[in-house]
């Protein structure tokens, strides 16, 4: 079965860097009926989003509070590695990653020639 998780080019995760993650939750679980459960990281807490029951996202905690919280997506890739590469020999810049994150796959955050962020990721399960 085809997903946003298993099929290359899709969007499939959103993310939330937060300046403040009580806020966030207060907000898009009035907005949108989300909720929300947290796990601990190696990097600190990260907080699940799910959709009537569906996890669809994630908020975590902005590492650079001097920066605004902001939203990132996730484009499906078959090797994390090999866009690295490509990123870089194109003239975008590579700003986080390669790095494997246990249990969800390996995953890098580049930033295009015209400095828009997103993140590439593959998938250990990608039937998530």
């Amino acid at each position: 079965m085809q997903t946003p998780y298993n099929t290359p080019g899709a969007l499939g995760w959103h993310e939330l860097t937060s300046n403040s993650c009580e806020d966030a939750f207060s907000f898009y679980g009035a907005v949108f009926g989300w909720t929300f459960k947290t796990m601990q990281t190696s990097h600190g807490p990260y907080h699940i989003i799910e959709n009537e029951g569906e996890k669809i996202g994630g908020i975590a905690p902005n590492p650079c509070p001097e920066q605004e919280s902001h939203w990132t997506s996730y484009v499906t890739v078959k090797d994390v590695d090999e866009v690295a590469i490509k990123v870089i020999s194109l003239g975008g810049e590579l700003l986080y990653g390669p790095e494997d994150i246990p249990e969800v796959g390996r995953l890098c955050w580049i930033k295009d020639p015209q400095g828009a962020i997103i993140a590439a990721i593959t998938y250990h399960k990608a039937d998530k």
